[in-house]
C-alpha cells in the first residue's frame, strides 16, 4: 500500500520511564505535570481498545489528560494535514514518517444465529464494507479478489465502526469488517476468514508528531510489552 506523504516529525525527547505492571498495563513514573495533555488521532477501529489504553494511562499519571479523536485513517491524516494539533497518530494505513506497529485483518462478519457459512453465501444475503478510499475498504477489497463474490456491497460505509454499527443493528445480514471488531463483539458475532489472509491484513503504523514528555511517555506506553499484550487480546497482532 502506498505511503500517504504527510510531513511529521518524528524526533522524540529523551525520557527515562520505571516502567512495571498494573492492571494488566504499564505504569510510569510522572510524565508531567497537572494541565498537560496529549492528543492522540488513531483509526477508528481502535476506539474501545484505545479508549482504554488512555484511561490506564491517565490513571498511571495523575494531572495528565489524554484526548482521542477517533476517524478513519484517510480523514485523520487529512486533518493533520489541514494543522489539526495532534501528538500522535496512529493509522491503519503506511504512512510518510510512520513506524510499524500493529496489525489486522478483515473478515466476514455475521450474527451467531446467521446462516452464512462461507464467504460465497454473500451472494446470497445483504452486505457491507467500508468505502473503497479508507483502510478498512482497501483491504477488504484486496481480501475479495480471492474468493468468488459476484455481489455487491449494499452500502459502503465511511469509517469502520459505521460498519459494525449498521451488523449489529440488524440492518444487513453481513459486513465485513476487522477482525477486532468481532472479537470486541464476541457475544453476538461470529467471524469467516478470508482465504488469503495475507491480502485481508492491513498494518497500522504510529508517529509522534509533537515534541513533549507526555507525548514521548504515551508512545512508550503504548509500545510497551503489556500494551501490546492487551490489543492482542482484542484481536490485534504485534509488528
Amino acid at each position: 500500500m502506498a505511503k500517504k506523504l504527510i510531513a511529521i516529525s518524528t524526533s522524540f525527547l529523551t525520557l527515562s520511564l520505571t516502567i512495571g505492571l498494573t492492571i494488566g498495563f504499564i505504569s510510569s513514573a510522572p510524565a508531567a505535570n497537572s494541565a498537560e495533555t496529549v492528543t492522540v488521532f488513531a483509526a477508528s477501529s481502535l476506539t474501545d481498545s484505545y479508549t482504554k489504553i488512555g484511561k490506564e494511562f491517565e490513571k498511571a499519571n495523575p494531572g495528565v489528560k489524554v484526548i482521542l479523536s477517533f476517524q478513519a485513517s484517510s480523514t485523520l491524516i487529512t486533518q493533520i494535514t489541514n494543522g489539526a494539533p495532534a501528538d500522535i497518530l496512529v493509522s491503519a494505513e503506511p504512512f510518510y514518517g510512520g513506524s510499524n506497529y500493529i496489525t489486522n485483518r478483515v473478515v466476514v462478519a455475521i450474527p451467531k444465529n446467521s446462516n452464512v457459512t462461507k464467504i460465497s453465501d454473500l451472494d446470497r444475503v445483504k452486505w457491507i464494507q467500508c468505502a473503497h478510499e479508507v483502510p478498512c475498504g482497501i483491504v477488504a477489497d484486496a481480501a475479495l479478489r480471492d474468493e468468488s463474490v459476484n455481489s455487491k456491497p449494499i452500502s459502503l460505509e465511511p469509517k469502520a465502526t459505521s460498519v459494525v454499527a449498521k451488523l449489529l443493528s440488524g440492518e444487513v445480514d453481513a459486513a465485513i469488517v476487522y477482525f477486532s471488531d468481532v472479537i470486541a463483539n464476541k457475544n453476538r458475532l461470529v467471524a469467516i476468514e478470508f482465504s488469503n489472509r495475507s491480502a485481508a491484513t492491513t498494518t497500522y503504523q504510529i508517529a509522534q508528531l509533537r515534541k513533549s514528555r507526555t507525548a514521548t511517555a504515551f508512545m512508550k506506553f503504548v509500545q510497551s510489552r503489556a500494551a501490546l499484550k492487551y490489543l492482542q487480546s482484542k484481536g490485534f497482532e504485534a509488528r
